[in-house]
């Protein structure tokens, strides 16, 4: 059974000269304690980013405010930018990106693309001066720079219309000779540690990862093979539509495929490929079978009764295990998932058309006979549904 675990993430803001809250910089946490334990920054960069954006919410992390995110040098060379707003993340360039021609195309289109760049922990090295004319914000490190170097460079920088971030601000005496200096925001312990936001997320299924990864990527993929992908991983599932309900509450999801449209194969391919480097390894159990073979059942029903998309009575059948494999309240787990109130009242009471058949295939599991029917279907016409649909998990070779 897939497995719910705890997720970190550490956010410590930024302020700027009337000590307001700029923006914050988001950092990746291993534990409640505040341990970063990083062994590869690209995987650490997607798993922040997954968090943020797949299960705690943008806006509910920052607010309006911006969110400087690190970027690995690999990192920058894929395209993982699509699927995040350009008007509230500023990519943040570490320290260990060296300034190759590759790099510095890169960081150029990254620019031109609407997104704006920071230089992390510089101190002045001739070897990345030439980075300093692709990005935004500089963020020195007034520790390792030293009050020399940074007397002789800020106003270099100034000139060139460059904004600077002081960071590793311990005392009141170094925030007065930044500001002197002319820096225009800064982070550190003097204004605030990093507060660790601690939440709950489910494992995805790495195969299921790969598979979508295998497919993402052909421009000649048809969308809906790409939603009946992603609708038979519960977990995969239920983090897309997470994600796209944290961004548009007011929208009315009634199909995976909902989502898969509004997104686009460029948004899809960017949030595969952070989902993939972000993910634990986890494979599938009888639970997840069974939310298929549901989901299945529910999709053939819908094509003969005809009343609702037959997408939504999937939905139905694949969400209706969520609880199980989170461990959680339905009503808790479907609540900030966007789903139309026909999917969610099939969900909690099995109202409705599509309640009917949720129902229903919950009876044939347990071998009942007496029970309501959908429109138009009998029992007979029921059991080779669920044959049909159980022939369809098996195929998929979990």
């Amino acid at each position: 059974m897939a497995k719910l675990h705890k997720i970190y993430l550490g956010r410590q803001p930024i302020f700027d000269n009337s000590l307001k809250v700029f923006a914050y910089e988001l950092l990746f946490r291993t534990g409640a304690e505040g341990a970063a334990n990083v062994t590869d920054d690209c995987q650490a960069t997607a798993q922040v980013m997954m968090n943020l954006f797949g299960e705690f919410g943008l806006s509910n992390v920052v607010g309006e405010k911006k969110a400087f995110i690190n970027f690995s040098e690999d990192l920058l060379l894929k395209d993982t930018r699509s699927f995040f707003p350009k008007r509230q993340v500023v990519i943040e360039v570490l320290e260990t990106v060296r300034p190759t021609s590759s790099i510095k195309f890169v960081l150029k289109k990254i620019s031109e693309e609407g997104y704006q760049l920071a230089l992390d922990d510089y101190i002045f090295s001739p070897e990345f001066a030439p980075l300093e004319d692709y990005v935004d914000i500089i963020k020195v490190d007034i520790l390792d720079a030293g009050p020399q170097k940074m007397i002789e460079n800020i106003p270099k920088l100034k000139a060139k219309g460059k904004r600077l971030l002081a960071e590793k601000v311990e005392t009141k005496e170094q925030f007065a000779f930044c500001q002197k200096l002319g820096f225009d925001y800064y982070q550190g312990y003097f204004f605030a540690k990093p507060k660790i936001i601690v939440g709950e997320a489910l494992g995805t299924n790495k195969a299921a990862i790969l598979q979508l990864l295998s497919s993402v990527y052909d421009e000649s993929i048809d969308l809906h093979k790409l939603s009946a992908i992603i609708s038979r991983d519960v977990t995969m599932s239920q983090k897309l539509l997470k994600m796209a309900a944290l961004e548009d509450s007011q929208a009315e999801i009634k199909s995976i495929h909902d989502v898969v449209i509004r997104y686009g194969l460029t948004r899809l391919q960017s949030w595969t490929s952070v989902l993939a480097l972000s993910s634990d390894s986890d494979k599938p159990t009888e639970l997840l079978v069974t939310s298929l073979v549901r989901a299945k059942f529910c999709e053939l029903v819908g094509s003969a009764v005809k009343d609702l998309p037959k997408d939504s009575y999937f939905v139905v059948g694949l969400f209706s295990t969520l609880d199980a494999v989170m461990d959680k309240p339905l009503v808790e787990l479907i609540d900030g998932l966007g789903l139309s109130n026909a999917i969610k009242d099939a969900l909690l009471t099995e109202k409705g058309s599509l309640g009917c058949a949720l129902h229903a295939v919950k009876e044939i599991e347990q071998g009942g006979m007496d029970y309501a029917t959908p429109k138009g279907l009998d029992v007979s016409d029921l059991s080779k549904m669920y044959l049909e649909a159980m022939s369809f998990a098996n195929s998929l070779d979990f």
